[in-house]
């Protein structure tokens, strides 16, 4: 069977209403199809042939039967989902490079949202909703094991409470996709990706702490070893008075690192933030920082 072309989201700018639709954190990964053909293989959305992580090629193999293609995106899980360790490992080629995982340099995960091929029989055509019920029978017990470089997406309500709960743990938009769409290559307003387009300055006015236990305070001894921020605090004037104080995140984990060891460094900075609005109030909703860059550096602003 010759490897299809996948369907892509179109960007929108609010949450689809009407209809029957889900919702799913938008991972920032490489997005992949995998297939279990005359050989297992994972492949670019334009084709490429993805070799770098075999470890996540066998799982797929050990796991699904021949005949089966899946989708999903190559993502960095265990260190953050940070983007530039992914990009670092996918696209190293030189000598046949392969990802040899170790305890410092942990396995990518293939975080799977889709089929279009299940032993042989090509799915393309059921509804999203039969189409999941295909792929949880496929990846029945995967969550549940924290060895795997597998996941399956959790499906949210699409309302604006989860997608500011999704927000808030850091993730750069959401998919919102029709339960009743069939699988159609290219773009489609059947699954829509939406992500915070307006950005503000607000003042920096100091970190806060990560929350203990976390990955960013992992427990040693039985005790919480902080080594990062859970984020930033800020404060943003309005043009018209308005004054908000607030909280954000979304920093990769060098800049968390570094307001860890040094926040006193970033006194006088500005913070860019995207987010989703500004309440009447001057909240902004759900805030992610962007960057920061001090006052005096005009060539960044």
């Amino acid at each position: 069977m010759q490897l299809p072309e996948p369907m892509l989201a179109k960007p929108v700018k609010r949450l689809p209403t009407g209809g029957d639709w889900w919702m799913e954190a938008k991972y920032d990964g490489w997005r992949a199809l995998a297939g279990v053909l005359d050989r297992v293989g994972l492949w670019t959305r334009s084709g490429n042939a993805i070799s770098q992580v075999p470890y996540i090629a066998q799982a797929i193999l050990e796991r699904v039967p021949a005949g089966t293609i899946l989708d999903g995106e190559i993502v960095d899980l265990r260190t953050g989902r940070q983007w530039n360790r992914t990009e670092s490992i996918l696209s190293k080629t030189r000598g046949g490079y392969q990802h040899k995982p170790t305890a410092e340099d942990p396995p990518l995960t293939y975080v799977l949202f889709d089929v279009l091929s299940a032993a042989g029989r090509d799915v393309r055509g059921l509804p999203l909703s039969q189409r999941r019920t295909v792929l949880e029978e496929l990846c029945v017990g995967i969550n549940e094991r924290d060895d795997l470089p597998l996941m399956l997406i959790h499906r949210h309500e699409p309302t604006e409470e989860t997608l500011s709960a999704i927000m808030d743990l850091d993730f750069e938009g959401v998919v919102c996709k029709d339960e009743r769409s069939t699988y159609r290559a290219g773009r489609s307003r059947a699954w829509v990706k939406i992500k915070p387009s307006e950005t503000i300055d607000g003042q920096f006015t100091g970190v806060y702490d990560p929350t203990p236990g976390s990955r960013l305070a992992p427990n040693v001894n039985g005790e919480p070893q902080p080594w990062a921020v859970g984020g930033v605090c800020f404060r943003v004037v309005h043009d018209d008075g308005r004054v908000y104080e607030g909280r954000a995140a979304g920093m990769g984990d060098d800049l968390r690192a570094e307001l860890w060891q040094q926040p006193e460094k970033f006194h006088g900075y500005l913070v860019e933030l995207a987010h989703w609005g500004v309440h009447e109030s001057g909240a902004l909703r759900s805030p992610q920082v962007r960057r920061l860059r001090h006052k005096r550096d005009k060539s960044q602003a």
